[in-house]
């Protein structure tokens, strides 16, 4: 069917917003930078009403090419259906809450550092929307690459020494990646003659062009072997690594798997192997994570590890994992991005990363400790925060699949989550600390705000998804 005007409309201006406000951001006084982003943000977010009425008034069931609303320009088509809105909308969301929360976390910073993280964060989100509404393999390799490019400025941020090296291992492995998915791009031209994915719909590939794209997911989502990069990553300030761990660039990976090979080609032959690497990444980053005393090093591991249980979803091929893999990226991105952030809120306090170093927040923040146990838990996979329902439905695929061992080492992982998290917590929030090695530094405001925020939806969306769970019982 032909779109309506509006439902043409809402993509480009979603698309459009964040690299004008970042063009905008550079003619403003620098004090304004961060305020400026905030605002191009929300009217960013104002769009998706609109584009969700476009969605879903289009009639045709989910995968349905005419479930979509399209945009056309320069031979290019721009599509968006319901995988495209939620990985945009919760991308865009986090991102108007990490900007909030950067007007306190920033405070006290030179202006340039305050402009330098408004604009690049800004066209680090204008990427993200590239990627999921682009309905074409060359488009969606640029702005995944423009995507690496902005990590790249954004972990080296203060510019030090070890900061330009951590970035520049970041974008070597990125792009290494990038470089074996475009090669998978080729092959997919040259055996069905077109890059688009409308066109592409229930194609046919070899394990080839599989091997080939899922080692540019790998590298992007930080995956083992090339997951090194992402912990290292920790030495950017905290807007950053919530942002690369739960808005913007570890996703692009979940993404781009989900769209190619869990909702657009068909692989020849079987690729098994692709989640048990994956599971392997994820138990292995969680084993790490239990021995780390880094705080940001511990959510990065645990980033590591819930990447690879929901690339284990994707490959078992089944649509009721497939649903879990959306829900869990929802309840991952909002989980993890809070716990980035009150990790950074406790940064500040403390003065120090060390969790050996920290204690006796409960007593000192309540709404910090709600906000940080709910974003735990939620991750963690704990009943009734939308985690657990995202786990598991994604272990139930496993199950359907008949991949009993899938199943087991996936709940193997969720336990270990729950107990790095559980050890993270003890130390930061439980306990009277290191009197020594604490600040009389309170928090601000403008930080705690954004982590309530984050918390109460995960909440509010966990208690919708258990009524209509309920419902569908009964």
């Amino acid at each position: 069917m032909t779109p309506n005007y509006p439902c043409s409309f809402t993509i480009p201006a979603i698309m459009l917003i964040p690299f004008a406000g970042a063009l905008l951001v550079r003619i403003l006084p620098p004090g304004l930078s961060i305020r400026a982003g905030l605002l191009f943000l929300l009217a960013q977010f104002a769009f998706f009403p609109g584009l969700a009425s476009c969605v879903f008034g289009c009639g045709g069931p989910a995968g349905d090419a005419s479930y979509t609303a399209v945009f056309k320009v320069m031979g290019l088509l721009f599509r968006c259906d319901i995988i495209s809105l939620v990985f945009a909308g919760t991308s865009v969301l986090t991102g108007v809450l990490i900007y909030l929360f950067s007007l306190g976390y920033f405070m006290g910073e030179k202006e340039a550092e305050k402009e330098k993280f408004s604009f690049w964060g800004l066209v680090f989100v204008g990427s993200m929307m590239g990627v999921v509404f682009s309905d074409n393999l060359v488009s969606l390799y640029f702005f995944w690459e423009l995507a690496g490019l902005c990590s790249w400025r954004l972990i080296g941020f203060y510019r030090k020494e070890e900061d330009l090296r951590n970035a520049d291992k970041a974008f070597l492995i990125t792009s290494a990646g990038a470089g074996m998915m475009m090669l998978g791009f080729a092959l997919v031209y040259l055996q069905s003659g077109s890059l688009s994915l409308s066109a592409l719909h229930n194609t046919w590939v070899s394990p080839l062009v599989f091997t080939l794209f899922f080692l540019g997911v790998l590298t992007k989502s930080a995956s083992f072997p090339f997951h090194t990069w992402l912990p290292d990553a920790s030495v950017a300030p905290t807007p950053v690594t919530a942002f690369l761990h739960a808005a913007v660039l570890v996703k692009i990976g979940i993404y781009g798997l989900f769209r190619l090979f869990g909702a657009t080609l068909l692989v020849t032959s079987d690729v098994s192997w692709a989640g048990w690497l994956a599971l392997l990444s994820s138990l292995v980053a969680g084993a790490v994570a239990l021995r780390q005393t880094d705080i940001k090093r511990i959510l990065a591991f645990s980033t590591v590890s819930q990447l690879g249980f929901m690339i284990a979803g994707i490959t078992a091929f089944n649509s009721f994992a497939s649903r879990g893999v959306i829900l869990f990226y929802v309840a991952h991105a909002l989980g993890k991005g809070c716990l980035f952030l009150c990790a950074g809120i406790a940064e500040k306090i403390y003065s120090t990363r060390d969790i050996r170093e920290m204690g006796g927040l409960m007593k000192r923040s309540p709404w910090l400790t709600f906000a940080f146990l709910v974003g735990m838990l939620s991750v963690a996979g704990i009943p009734p925060l939308p985690g657990f329902f995202g786990k598991l439905w994604i272990i139930a695929g496993m199950l359907f699949e008949r991949r009993i061992f899938f199943a087991f080492f996936a709940i193997l992982t969720t336990v270990l989550t729950l107990l790095y998290l559980f050890r993270l917590f003890s130390h930061v929030f439980m306990g009277e600390g290191n009197g020594s090695a604490r600040t009389e530094k309170s928090c601000s405001g403008q930080m705690i705000f954004p982590v309530v925020i984050m918390s109460a939806i995960s909440v509010l969306l966990g208690l919708a998804f258990l009524m209509n769970e309920t419902v569908a019982w009964n």
